[in-house]
This record gives C-alpha cells, sequence and structure tokens, in this order.
C-alpha cells in the first residue's frame, strides 16, 4: 500500500481491467498513475471469481484484434518467471450442434480471417483426438484457435501489478473511495475514507459500484451486475491441463481443465441480477448465494457430451 495525495490519474478498482489499465497507461508513458482499491488486496472480488477463459474469435474485427492485443500480452507476460500470469495456450474448440450455428462460425471465420487471426474448421475426427473424453457423435462443425487458451485471472491481475509498479505506477489498497471531485466540470480530484487525492484523470473501473461512482459526477451509467456460475468437478481420468478449451454454444456452456478437473459454466437464460441503483457506495454488495438448480442444469446440458 502506498500513500499519495496527488497523481495525473487516478484508477478507481483494483481488478483485472483497472490494473490491466494502469499497466497499458504506464506502457504509453504515462506513470504518474495511482490505483486505488477499496479490499485488502487487488483481483479480491469479481476478477477472483472469473473462470478465466481467452478466446480470440469475436464477432467484429476491432474486438477480434482487441483480444489477440490481449494474448499478445499475456504470451509477453509468460517469458517472466517473476511475474507471469500462468498462461496456458491450449487453443479452443468451438461446437456447433445446428445448422444456424455453423453459419454463424463461417462467419466468425471471416471476421478472423480480416482480422489476421488464424481459425479454421476441423473435422470431428481431428476435434476428438484434441479432446478424446467428449462425444462429437451430435456436431457439425468445430471451429479450432490454435492461439485461444486460459489462465487464473488473480495470477493475470497480480502480472499487471508488477509490470505497472516496475514502471512507477502506484497502487493503494484498503482504501474506499467516496466520491469524485468537479469543479467548473473538470475533475479535479476523489475524496477517499483515508482524505483527499488531488487528479485531472479518473478511471472508472469499479466494477459492480461503477454506476455509483459515475453517478457522483452526474452520469447514468446503464450497467446491472448479473450472476454467472460455474462449478468445478473432481478430478478424473482423461482431464488434464493441457486440454483446449471448450465452448458448446449450443448448450450454452463453456469447459476447460482446472489441473486434473474442469471447468463447467453457462449462460442462465434468466439470471439473478442486482440493480446497482438502490446499494450506496459505502454499502457491501450484497452475497449472491450459490444456485444448485442452476448448476445442475449445467451438468444436465453436459451430460450427453461428455458421457
Amino acid at each position: 500500500m502506498t500513500d499519495t495525495n496527488q497523481a495525473e490519474i487516478v484508477i478507481i478498482g483494483g481488478g483485472a481491467i483497472g490494473c490491466g489499465v494502469a499497466y497499458s497507461l504506464a506502457q504509453a508513458g504515462k506513470n504518474d498513475v495511482l490505483l486505488i482499491e477499496k479490499e485488502l488486496t487487488v483481483a479480491a472480488v469479481t476478477t477472483s471469481q472469473a473462470a478465466g477463459l481467452v478466446g480470440q474469435v469475436r464477432n467484429s474485427v476491432e474486438r477480434t484484434r482487441l483480444a489477440m492485443w490481449s494474448v499478445a500480452t499475456f504470451s509477453q507476460f509468460q517469458q517472466d518467471e517473476l511475474a507471469n500470469p500462468g498462461w496456458r495456450q491450449v487453443g479452443s474448440l468451438r461446437i456447433a450442434l445446428c445448422s444456424e450455428r455453423v453459419e454463424e462460425f463461417q462467419q466468425m471465420k471471416a471476421v478472423a480471417d480480416e482480422a489476421g487471426l488464424e481459425v479454421d474448421f476441423i473435422d470431428n475426427k481431428t476435434a476428438q483426438e484434441k479432446w478424446p473424453a467428449m462425444n462429437f457423435d451430435r456436431v457439425m462443425a468445430v471451429l479450432w484457435c490454435a492461439s485461444d487458451g486460459y489462465l487464473q485471472p488473480s495470477d493475470l491481475t497480480m502480472a499487471y501489478v508488477a509490470h505497472a509498479r516496475r514502471m512507477g505506477v502506484q497502487f493503494q489498497t484498503n482504501t474506499s473511495v467516496q466520491n469524485v471531485l468537479v469543479n467548473e466540470g473538470k475533475v479535479v480530484g476523489v475524496q477517499t475514507d483515508q482524505g483527499t487525492v488531488h487528479c485531472e484523470t479518473v478511471i472508472n473501473a469499479a466494477g459492480a459500484h461503477a454506476f455509483q461512482i459515475a453517478r457522483s459526477v452526474g452520469l447514468e451509467l446503464p450497467i446491472i451486475p448479473v450472476r454467472h456460475e460455474f462449478f468445478v468437478t473432481v478430478a478424473a481420468r482423461r482431464l488434464e491441463p493441457s486440454l483446449p478449451v471448450n465452448r458448446i454454444p449450443d448448450a450454452t456452456l463453456y469447459l476447460r481443465a482446472e489441473t486434473n478437473a474442469l471447468v463447467c459454466g453457462g449462460w442462465e437464460p434468466n439470471s439473478l441480477s442486482s440493480d446497482p441503483c438502490g446499494i450506496p457506495l459505502a454499502n457491501e454488495l450484497p452475497n449472491i448465494v450459490d444456485d444448485w438448480d442452476a448448476l445442475g442444469q449445467f451438468a444436465e446440458e453436459l451430460a450427453p457430451h461428455i458421457p
């Protein structure tokens, strides 16, 4: 923790996004940067709960190239023995179970080709060799991206912190931002529970609290936190860390290895959401209770594919 009352740029929020922004600013030559995090450590809230999938195949060239830049950054970090994110570049399989999804994948491949991302359709036999435990009988198409992978989000965040610190960025944890200070339409600082920090620019990376941060300067940020769940299986034969990430959009599922077990998550049709309007900035966010019915549904969707 570093105490300061002056910085050119203040970043509010010490998750993967806030710390990634801090690193990018430092790389661009901006080293008078202070990141403020309310928890005792960075990556303590939303980031710590993320599944860590890294996929570059997107539906626009711009988003694809942004994801490609992220992969290049992770690969560069991985060369640093003291500050790497545990990046596993194992590739990814994207599975189509219906003709409409095949058409969508063809469009995504066209976008990838335009962006310069190497993506190929592979046959079911080749896919089976990459994922021996999976049943490909119902699969109509498989889109393969060799440069995709996964990592641990907390490790990535700490790598961002280490690299940003080397370039002069300061980090102040256990400090709550109470208000963004504005004078004549310009940001002049932030008020925290540790005192005022004077600055010229504020970057709002406060996660579920971002709504209240924006509201403090009169902006309405249209975000609604939505619960997203995954489960981790027990260890099992043929589940290895080198398995590719696996996405099955028609079953709303994703899979990746977790040591010798499996992470399985999905997208609920009616996810629990929490409107941030009614949660004051000083309050703790409500605890999210595990929904075993939703997790059970994921398992049922997964069963036909991994007998």
